[in-house]
């Protein structure tokens, strides 16, 4: 039987998947709702990470946890993240989530943030039995700034109240507000994940800030991939096109749009301005190409900060999910 570091973290996700139903499938009160997210559970960017970070020092055994408990963290982390996506979509108003109808919108907004909280919670039990059960590779969590663990979890709120406080709309506020929004709504859970997933291999503190690094440029990369996509559509969106162009969010496509668009603010800030007459200007602009660039330079930079980590096929899939971002 190949050692965990020789299958890649993309092999073992559905071990994740696995583990994932027997936590959450209990016969309690929130079954129904963990069944329907269950069914479709997404790209487990979050989980891939985790394990992908978990296996970059095969050498380290001593200093790592066993891989049923990487596995365990790696749900966890995935938790997290289908319970903030229930708590957006009910901020928001989201009717759909990936092709299916959002859990506010099939079960109702009161049930759904019960689950939300209580699906928290679960994950962050999952945490502290892992760290309850390995001391030693744990000791040192949180004795170095800059490393985000679950001190770090209320910056996911933070993220969604300051993106209901939009900036002026001038290009460097609204570049400012984006990446804060972006490193604390989608960066919290890359860090975190990266954080748990690397401490839990064993790496040290050198590259434990590596994997921050890697983590936050990923994040605005993906962010950045995400709202190109809401703008552009296509069928493996998962949801309709525009929602954020309806509610005047500034997405970075939006926010190239407004510097090279003569007379975009005005359309921008007109109520007359329908959301698909300004994805049709964005698209024609050339805004959504101008936003690839700067999701494909914030890849390579990621890239980069892994250089510190010897070969291995963990490292490859971290990068491979760098490549996967900026494609899709």
């Amino acid at each position: 039987m190949p050692r965990p570091d020789e299958i890649t973290a993309t092999g073992r996700l559905p071990l994740v998947a696995a583990r994932m139903r027997e936590i959450l499938l209990t016969g309690e009160d929130f079954d129904a709702i963990y069944q329907h997210i269950l069914a479709a559970p997404g790209k487990r960017v979050r989980a891939r990470l985790v394990l992908a970070c978990a296996a970059l020092l095969p050498d380290a055994p001593e200093r790592a946890v066993p891989p049923a408990d990487a596995v365990d963290l790696a749900c966890a982390m995935e938790m997290l993240h289908e319970s903030s996506l229930v708590h957006d979509d009910i901020c928001d108003g989201s009717l759909l989530r990936r092709d299916a109808p959002s859990v506010p919108a099939a079960f109702g907004v009161r049930t759904g943030a019960r689950a939300g909280f209580h699906l928290a919670g679960a994950a962050m039990k999952v945490v502290a039995r892992v760290l309850a059960d390995n001391p030693r590779v744990f000791a040192h969590i949180g004795d170095s700034p800059g490393i985000t663990y679950a001190d770090r979890l209320s910056d996911l709120s933070f993220g969604q109240l300051i993106e209901t406080l939009p900036p002026s709309v001038e290009d460097a506020s609204l570049r400012r507000h984006y990446e804060l929004v972006a490193g604390a709504k989608t960066g919290t859970l890359f860090r975190l994940s990266c954080a748990y997933g690397g401490t839990a291999g064993g790496v040290d503190i050198a590259g434990l800030h590596a994997l921050m690094e890697y983590a936050d440029h990923l994040a605005l990369a993906f962010q950045i991939m995400d709202d190109v996509r809401d703008i552009e559509g296509g069928p493996s969106l998962g949801k309709d096109a525009g929602s954020d162009l309806e509610r005047r969010v500034p997405t970075w496509p939006v926010i190239e749009w407004l510097t090279m668009r003569a007379g975009a603010r005005e359309m921008w800030l007109s109520a007359q301005t329908s959301s698909a007459t300004l994805q049709a200007d964005l698209v024609a602009s050339g805004a959504t190409g101008a936003a690839r660039v700067v999701a494909t330079d914030a890849a390579e930079t990621a890239a980069r900060a892994l250089d510190i980590f010897p070969p291995s096929l963990a490292r490859d899939d971290l990068r491979d999910l760098l490549h996967q971002v900026i494609s899709r």
